[in-house]
């Protein structure tokens, strides 16, 4: 509920009741998923905000953004200690990428370690690109320009 995404699209501008991102990974590639719930009239609008935030996100982010991520991570972890299947869904996500095991003290050392320059050069070097959408609702929505479009 503090990201940017949430944040712009919800908060300041009242245009959904619900908008996430969340990320999908397999061993060679990954996908941010996100999802918008919003009324017809404000579709576009929405739709719009959204892929803005999207493409943002390419400029980098600010100190007290990566505060936020860690303290949420770090919250996470914790939680995730008290669930036996929220674990062992974690353990088998890290032997699956990994081929090992790491503790959550490693993991929460890799955290105390990352700062927002090395995530802002990561983004330079690999902005956010390759878009695609898909939307439902009673009308069409205008993609933006950048996004190639393909009909089934």
């Amino acid at each position: 509920m503090s990201s940017r995404l949430f944040t712009e699209v919800r908060e300041r501008r009242g245009l959904c009741y619900t908008v996430s991102a969340s990320l999908q990974t397999q061993l060679e590639r990954a996908r941010v998923l996100c999802y918008a719930g919003t009324s017809a009239e404000r579709a576009q609008e929405t739709l719009d905000v959204t892929f803005s935030e999207l493409q943002r996100l390419g400029a980098g982010i600010l100190p007290d953004e990566l505060t936020r991520l860690k303290a949420r991570i770090k919250s996470s972890l914790i939680m995730q200690q008290e669930s036996s299947s929220s674990r062992s869904g974690a353990i088998a996500r890290e032997w699956y990428h990994l081929g090992r095991v790491r503790s959550l003290e490693e993991i929460g050392s890799l955290v105390d370690e990352l700062t927002a320059p090395m995530i802002n050069e990561y983004l330079q070097s690999h902005p956010p690109t390759d878009f695609t959408f898909a939307t439902l609702g009673p009308q069409p929505l205008e993609l933006p320009g950048e996004v190639s479009q393909s009909y089934a």
